[in-house]
């Protein structure tokens, strides 16, 4: 689909080029979403989702370490296919509708690392909300990750009236900061990358990309979506 493609290119950077990190990586990634949110909130628009995700390779032989401890969050849930094994818990929490996912990817391929995924996400963003957020993050962090581990924050909101693309990225860019880097568009998608120092928790791209926006307009209603480095939900 054209809307992928965005996320496609920054994919290869990151292959190619490698990630290089924040100084600061103990800054808490909720307050990436909590500057997105100020920003497009003061926009006009509406949270629909946001949702904050953690993850790491795991070396074959810490596999059943990191199931083990899974294994204490929740119960387990197993897919097996050719190329793969997962093993996925999901943990509702009713206060501040939000939903934990840890994900254990496993390749049949031994010589292929495995992988652990964790995420939270929700579509109430408060205060209160945040500070939950952040201690079901921080803790995850403490079980299954080490300081090696990549951090992503993303958002999307919706405008009950279309808006200008160009007003729009014109707005959230100057009050992020955001020196622009590429911009891709079609018919119904604006893509943009760009840097700031206003969200730090995630770790940059090739040439400092650390921020990522997307415009979607139809239906007679537009949604944004932005993602720090890359939008890591379908937009």
């Amino acid at each position: 689909m054209k809307h992928y493609l965005a996320l496609i290119v920054i994919i290869c950077m990151l292959i190619g080029y490698g990630i290089e990190s924040y100084a600061a990586e103990t800054v808490q990634v909720t307050k990436d979403v909590n500057r997105m949110y100020d920003v497009l909130k003061s926009e006009g628009a509406d949270l629909l989702q946001y949702e904050v995700t953690v993850r790491e390779a795991v070396s074959q032989h810490e596999i059943q370490d990191v199931l083990t401890l899974i294994e204490k969050h929740g119960h387990i849930s197993k897919e097996i296919s050719e190329n793969a094994a997962k093993f996925v818990v999901h943990t509702p929490h009713k206060q501040f509708a939000a939903v934990e996912r840890i994900l254990l990817v496993v390749p049949t391929d031994k010589t292929y690392q495995a992988e652990i995924v964790y995420t939270v996400s929700g579509s109430e963003w408060t205060d209160k909300a945040q500070a939950f957020v952040q201690d079901l993050t921080a803790e995850a962090e403490s079980r299954y990750f080490t300081s090696n581990a990549k951090k992503f924050a993303c958002l999307k909101a919706g405008f009950g009236d279309k808006i200008s693309e160009d007003i729009l990225f014109q707005n959230v860019m100057k009050k992020l900061d955001v020196q622009q880097l590429t911009n891709m568009k079609d018919n119904v998608y604006t893509t943009t990358t760009g840097y700031t120092t206003q969200l730090k928790a995630s770790r940059s791209l090739a040439d400092n990309m650390n921020v990522q926006l997307a415009l979607h307009e139809g239906n007679g209603q537009s949604t944004v979506t932005v993602g720090t480095p890359i939008i890591t939900t379908e937009y």
